[in-house]
């Protein structure tokens, strides 16, 4: 079964609306390329995204996506560089609204992004529409960590998240949680030509405006200064831990891979059985599965966990399919290959569909099987896999959920196997998806978002500098409070 998934990770490259932009950095000194190649180019793109992704239209009506597509291609009038080329393009394949869909930087400009380029040294958190400072990478515990940041540059902070796009569909946390993460809003000051010197006003813990000039970091400077003070944590892919005497099972799932250990000598699927079974020995009575950060992976995992869950058949998709077994893109993408005729099969309505995927037609639950009460933890980047398990998880009222929206559309999404398309004149990386899917899931009434949770989890500057889980101590207490009601769990 495991070697018949398909592999679905979140591409998460910077995908930005950054429309109205002024880039104005002399970081970079790129030869512009003519309009005519960039064209080309356009055309390349725009055809591989409608030929390839089947998923184009999931969000966006194809009215309106021709549109962005046109009024993109017109203003393709003049020579650009790279990354003015890039800056045009990347709202373009933001409005399909699909997180692994991406549009990426020539890997010229990747290499001196990651080497050369003096990048913005402040890590950040967001918290609703405001930018925090969480760390500062040149002065530990210096007078910026905590404070609000208002501006770099004259550029407001709010206008910076107001111009970036991830996730699917209209989710609305994925956004915060990836520019959260250390890389990304350095990558995203970069794309508005924000450079070193950087003059920022911060808002200080007293709520006063403050001024501060910093000099910009180089990354490998910044990385070593980020693992000083963040290091590196040795984890399994998955593992599990009992509270309160063993009545309160803790799975946390932090990879959907084919092992659930880095040796790769145990299953996820033998972890889930010894799991269950140790679950069913401490007669536990209460479940929290967390897939908080968990962006993806192999399709069966999300499967094989809910059939612990579910004690009846079940469906977990209803269609796989592909939009044709190969694309005029191939010529862009080495390595890529034709999608095999022993798993896609031509059906009346024109599409390729997956015949053998493990995730199609009646699942069956497994044993142990527990029926006691589960606790589902997820955030902005609970994606993909994640996002699958969650919305089945959902539709079947099997859980309560905490924390905040997934990422992934409820509906299923756009992945598989995600060509990597270099268009031939600017370089650019464009990461399209071939293999759309179809949850069997329905009624619910966001046809465009993730599962929503019961009990939405928000965080303060002070309580994630203090390492608070919340979303944990809050699922810990609901289950003894509903313990304390009565009610037993049942585990076969």
């Amino acid at each position: 079964m495991q070697q018949q998934s398909m592999m679905k990770y979140v591409s998460w490259w910077i995908i930005f609306a950054l429309l109205g932009c002024v880039w104005s950095s002399s970081s970079v000194l790129a030869q512009t390329i003519p309009g005519g190649l960039l064209q080309e180019d356009f055309r390349i793109m725009r055809r591989s995204l409608e030929q390839a992704h089947g998923g184009i239209y999931r969000y966006t009506r194809k009215a309106e996506m021709d549109r962005t597509f046109d009024r993109a291609y017109r203003k393709i009038d003049h020579p650009m560089t790279e990354l003015e080329f890039w800056r045009l393009a990347a709202p373009v394949v933001a409005h399909i609204k699909c997180g692994h869909t991406s549009i990426r930087l020539p890997k010229t400009l990747q290499t001196q992004m990651e080497t050369t380029i003096p990048r913005f040294p402040l890590i950040i958190s967001v918290s609703g529409d405001r930018t925090y400072i969480s760390q500062d990478l040149v002065q530990a515990d210096s007078p910026l960590e905590g404070s609000e940041l208002v501006s770099i540059n004259d550029v407001p902070a709010k206008d910076l998240l107001k111009k970036f796009r991830t996730g699917d569909g209209n989710t609305s946390k994925a956004k915060d949680y990836r520019i959260s993460h250390y890389g990304w809003y350095l990558d995203l000051v970069y794309a508005f030509g924000i450079e070193s010197p950087f003059r920022v006003v911060y808002r200080d813990r007293d709520g006063k405006h403050q001024n501060e000039t910093l000099t910009g970091l180089e990354m490998p400077s910044g990385n070593k200064a980020w693992e000083a003070r963040n290091p590196a944590k040795s984890e399994t892919n998955a593992d599990l831990q009992f509270l309160d005497n063993g009545k309160i099972a803790v799975l946390t799932i932090r990879h959907w891979y084919e092992f659930a250990d880095p040796t790769r000598k145990i299953t996820f699927l033998d972890f889930l059985q010894q799991s269950f079974s140790e679950i069913q020995q401490k007669r536990s009575t209460d479940l929290i599965v967390d897939v908080r950060d968990n962006s993806g992976g192999l399709d069966a995992p999300g499967k094989q966990l809910f059939s612990f869950l579910w004690d009846k058949p079940f469906y977990y998709d209803t269609d796989i399919n592909a939009n044709a077994r190969e694309f005029e893109h191939f010529k862009y993408a080495p390595g890529a290959k034709p999608l095999p005729t022993d798993r896609f099969e031509l059906q009346a309505d024109g599409k390729w569909h997956h015949i053998k995927h493990p995730n199609l037609g009646v699942q069956q639950p497994l044993q142990p099987n527990f029926r006691g009460r589960v606790f589902a933890l997820m955030n902005g980047g609970s994606f993909s896999t994640s996002a699958e398990f969650l919305s089945v998880l959902h539709f079947h009222r099997r859980a309560t959920f905490i924390g905040e929206e997934a990422a992934g559309g409820y509906y299923g999404c756009t992945a598989g196997r995600i060509d990597n398309v270099t268009l031939p004149n600017s370089k650019l990386q464009l990461g399209v998806g071939l293999v759309t899917y179809y949850q069997a899931v329905s009624g619910y009434k966001y046809r465009d978002r993730g599962v929503l949770p019961d009990y939405a989890v928000g965080y303060t500057i002070a309580e994630l500098m203090a390492g608070k889980d919340k979303e944990m101590d809050l699922a810990i207490r609901l289950a003894k409070k509903k313990r304390a009601r009565g009610g037993g769990a049942k585990i076969e």
